[in-house]
């Protein structure tokens, strides 16, 4: 593991878990970002917020000051959001101040041509002459959920959770976001590192390699600024952490865009695709396939290799998800004999006699069987993973129609019991299960989502999406394997 930040570890306190922050743009105009940034500034009421704005006395209810030189006592983090034009200046008052640390969010540099990367070069100079580390510009602020510190204007609360977020678009990450926290995500830190004129990619990420709050990491890339120490960072992470990225910039149009929105080059692809190989971080291709993947990593075991076994409820579900299952590289294993002889056991005659394991239909009333042939299943030698598709986590609606609320209540409990005894077998046998619901309106249901993340099972919405997770888990065991882990 990585033994010496490039950055000292009291500059990263301050732009994480700062004691005062100074607001320079703050503002009263709501739908501003001085207004927004302010907002969650003040919300959790624990730090001294200082808004700078020279043309009113006071910012939400904050005594306002001309310039950051005019506040009276210590400030730890500088948030800046004014002008272009004005960000050396005010840059500059802030090291006469002392401050050590600052997020610029002002556009206007090097992502609009030669005169605003002049602006951003002054910014470099201001930076390393006075000792003060700055994320952006051109950033859309972070977030630390551990201490409560946000200088995010449009993103809202975000849910605390293992999973760090280090995004080259503002806009991208905010989606990320609020895309994990839908599907149960919960987030330690996110980052938009703007154009990454002080502070890059590769120092998040050799920072959150370390942080204790982090489990994960995750990202979203349009081109690095110091590639070879990426990988060198990301071969020393992976093994310990999971990274998960998002590499723009694989056709010449969107190479084209990433230079115009942050001034980053986006490089060669192939040499991207064989580095994130070797250093065995996970690539993605958007939004919901990272979230896919993290939810898996966070719940399920890493399969020992690449069979997989297969129990849905209809024939059609069946076919198409074993050819899910091969086009991502994994095995339809044959079943043990000991198997088929649990799931004829269970099962009708008529049941498949194979893998796809075809229930043929079982009507809501035979649901134990659903679980038993899941059991026989995560029992059998031959299989590493199972991809779920059956008539389980059933809500109260659907089963009204059915029974009466005795049996709904029975049916419920019941449930509840397979789902647990189902975490204690795949923490057991260190199988992972991935359920897709047989149908769209299951997938969508929030009471059977609730109930499935409570037991840590990832519900996706089609095969292929489960069989795409099961693909990047198996590469990511042999990458562990590879290196001895």
């Amino acid at each position: 593991m990585i033994q010496n930040l490039r950055m000292r570890n009291d500059y990263w306190q301050l732009l994480f878990s700062p004691d005062s922050v100074a607001l320079v743009g703050a503002s009263n105009t709501p739908g501003s970002w001085g207004f927004g940034i302010m907002q969650h500034l003040l919300a959790p009421a624990q730090r001294s917020v200082y808004p700078v704005n020279p043309t009113v006395s006071e910012v939400c209810g904050k005594a306002a000051y001309d310039s950051v030189l005019d506040i009276p006592n210590p400030v730890d983090l500088a948030v800046i959001a004014v002008p272009a034009s004005q960000v050396a200046g005010v840059l500059g008052e802030c090291t006469q101040k002392g401050v050590k640390a600052a997020v610029i969010i002002s556009g206007g540099f090097t992502e609009t041509g030669e005169a605003g990367r002049k602006l951003e070069a002054e910014l470099v100079k201001i930076a390393r002459q006075n000792d003060i580390r700055f994320i952006g510009p051109n950033s859309m602020g972070h977030a630390d959920t551990a201490s409560k510190l946000s200088t995010l204007a449009w993103t809202g609360k975000i849910a605390p959770g293992p999973v760090a977020l280090i995004s080259q678009s503002g806009n991208y990450g905010h989606r990320i976001i609020h895309n994990g926290m839908s599907s149960g995500i919960g987030f330690s830190k996110f980052i938009s590192t703007g154009n990454e004129a002080d502070l890059h990619f590769e120092d998040y990420l050799e920072y959150l390699a370390q942080d204790e709050n982090t489990r994960l990491i995750t990202g979203y890339i349009e081109g690095l600024r110091e590639g070879r120490r990426f990988f060198q960072l990301a071969r020393e992470t992976t093994p310990g952490k999971p990274i998960v990225v998002i590499k723009a910039g694989r056709t010449e149009e969107s190479a084209r865009a990433i230079k115009s929105h942050t001034g980053a080059l986006a490089g060669s692809e192939a040499a991207y695709a064989a580095a994130f190989k070797q250093a065995g971080v996970i690539r993605v291709d958007d939004d919901d396939e990272l979230c896919d993947v993290v939810l898996a990593l966070l719940n399920q075991p890493l399969p020992r290799s690449n069979r997989v076994g297969i129990l849905t409820i209809g024939g059609g579900l069946g076919v198409v998800a074993a050819e899910a299952c091969e086009r991502e590289g994994l095995k339809i294993s044959p079943l043990a004999t000991s198997t088929m002889e649990k799931l004829d056991a269970c099962l009708p005659p008529r049941w498949s006699h194979g893998n796809p394991v075809d229930m043929v239909g079982i009507s809501m009333a035979e649901n134990p069987a659903a679980f038993s042939s899941l059991w026989a299943l995560i029992e059998d030698e031959n299989i590493d993973a199972i991809l779920l598709q059956a008539p389980v986590g059933l809500d109260a609606d659907r089963l009204s129609r059915m029974f009466n609320n005795e049996e709904i209540k029975s049916f419920q409990e019941m449930e509840r019991r397979n789902l647990g005894l189902l975490r204690q077998r795949v923490e057991e046998h260190g199988k992972p299960v991935l359920l897709v619901k047989p149908a769209l309106e299951f997938a969508t249901d929030t009471e059977i989502l609730s109930s499935f993340r409570s037991e840590g099972i990832p519900v996706y919405p089609d095969p292929r999406r489960a069989a795409r997770v099961l693909h990047h888990l198996n590469r990511y065991k042999r990458h562990l394997k590879a290196a001895g882990k």
